[in-house]
């Protein structure tokens, strides 16, 4: 059965409460009873041989002998509570004397209650509890002189078991309240907790739905709390941006597909109706309209390559340096045909542990870019450096640059900063999205830096290790 968060933080925390409850205060009563009985124990024994001294002292100013109206002026004043009853025979057994003092809460029947033939002469029969007796020799002289015996009253009708109880039973309605207050506080702790997420849900919910932007502002006081809501709103903004992405790629693929299919078209229909002859320079003319759609196709085919960029490497040592410099060289004439200058500055023996064909791949492609958006005069060089534990691939232009508004966008698939130029070239804005995919996938990364109108950097930064 499915139960709401709310719901089941609330019953963890209820459960937890009422474990804690049930464990703590009985271990603490255990506790307290353990050593309230220990410290009664102690003490009545040892206020028992102090009664038991006083009766050697007796016994010893008396002249060795048992004065009787001498104990009788004692009576209960030798006894302390929760002691009782004593009773002092001598060694023969014979009695001597007993001292009394009354119990309290009508524990003990009086002398006219009735007689009972076990009871002890002169002393008042216990109604409720059973008294507990312990027994002491009396000695003077190093002989015994007389035996004691004391009666008690059990622990639980002491002053320290009065005490126990009432504690334990003051803790009980304690305790009681304790679990409606935590009750309570579980109660708000669970909405407090679970209504943001609650919330987030929601937001999700509306994402799923298309509605990336939602204008009410969530906040938590919860670090982790706070960095899910984070996380949706980014998600939220990053599908909305490649929403809008995937639109103007729809648009532009629309468009550059439109225009070769009008042209060849209009040719065929002209050749049919007899308006155009189908010369020589016609029929080319229509061919290269062909070919360039061919190159959108085929463009378009590469967007699988940014899923596949990062799949099946095949590392092998490389000696990075010489793959730069082959790549270097198979862009000189295009760099040349330009009047774009291609400079080096390559560190020499880089070697690295890499998909050799990959990373031309990704170089390739920061080649190209530079290229495409270099006018004629201007400069590209490439580097390559050892940095630590990292090798440096950069590749630095004194193109156009890219704006501040679009730069963090450019390594995301189909983004193109500059629509018309990006139609001249006929780029579809996947080469640095495929850059990246395959600079990750090395455990590597890639970065840009630019100024609009100063030109452009990247950098790709790939472990030695």
């Amino acid at each position: 059965m499915k139960r709401s968060l709310r719901t089941q933080m609330l019953v963890q925390y209820v459960v937890i409460v009422i474990i804690c409850m049930l464990v703590i205060p009985t271990g603490i009563s255990k506790l307290l009873d353990r050593q309230f009985r220990l410290f009664a124990s102690d003490r009545l024994r040892d206020d028992q041989q102090e009664a038991v001294r006083v009766l050697e002292e007796i016994y010893s100013s008396s002249g060795g002998n048992w004065n009787k109206e001498m104990l009788t002026e004692f009576r209960g004043d030798i006894l302390r509570w929760p002691m009782v009853h004593a009773v002092l025979y001598d060694p023969d057994g014979i009695l001597i004397a007993e001292f009394s003092r009354s119990m309290r809460h009508g524990a003990m029947r009086g002398p006219g209650s009735g007689k009972d033939s076990n009871e002890i002469p002169g002393f008042m029969r216990p109604i409720a509890p059973e008294l507990v007796m312990n027994d002491f020799s009396v000695s003077s002289g190093g002989k015994v002189v007389g035996k004691v015996r004391f009666h008690c009253l059990p622990f639980r009708e002491s002053r320290e078991g009065m005490f126990l109880k009432k504690f334990n039973s003051h803790m009980v309605y304690a305790i009681a309240f304790m679990l409606v207050v935590a009750v309570i506080i579980s109660f708000v702790m669970a909405d407090v907790i679970s209504r943001p997420i609650l919330n987030v849900s929601k937001r999700a919910s509306l994402i799923s739905r298309g509605k990336y932007r939602v204008q009410d502002d969530l906040r938590s006081d919860i670090t982790e709390l706070q960095l899910l809501i984070d996380s949706i709103n980014r998600l939220g903004f990053g599908l909305e941006e490649q929403e809008e992405l995937r639109k103007r790629l729809m648009s532009d693929i629309a468009h550059e597909l439109r225009n070769p299919l009008t042209i060849i078209k209009s040719h065929l229909e002209a050749f049919e109706d007899g308006v155009w002859e189908p010369t020589k320079e016609r029929v080319k003319l229509t061919v290269d309209e062909i070919d360039r759609l061919s190159r959108m196709i085929s463009e378009i085919e590469k967007l699988t390559s940014i899923e596949n960029a990062g799949k099946g490497l095949v590392l092998e040592s490389v000696n990075l340096s010489k793959e730069i410099e082959r790549v270097a060289m198979t862009f000189d004439p295009l760099f040349r045909a330009k009047s774009v200058e291609l400079k080096r500055e390559i560190e020499k023996d880089v070697m690295l542990a890499a998909d050799g064909d990959k990373i031309r791949q990704a170089v390739e492609n920061l080649l190209s870019n530079a290229l495409r958006y270099t006018d004629s005069g201007g400069r590209t060089t490439i580097y390559l450096e050892k940095a630590g534990g990292d090798v440096h691939i950069k590749v630095r232009d004194t193109g156009i640059g890219i704006s501040d508004r679009d730069l963090p966008y450019i390594f995301e698939r189909f983004y193109r900063t500059d629509k018309s130029r990006a139609r001249s070239s006929g780029g579809l804005g996947i080469g640095l999205a495929i850059t990246k995919a395959v600079v990750e996938a090395h455990g590597g990364s890639v970065t840009a830096e630019s100024r609009e109108g100063e030109g452009s950097i990247f950098i790709i930064r790939l472990p030695l290790a």
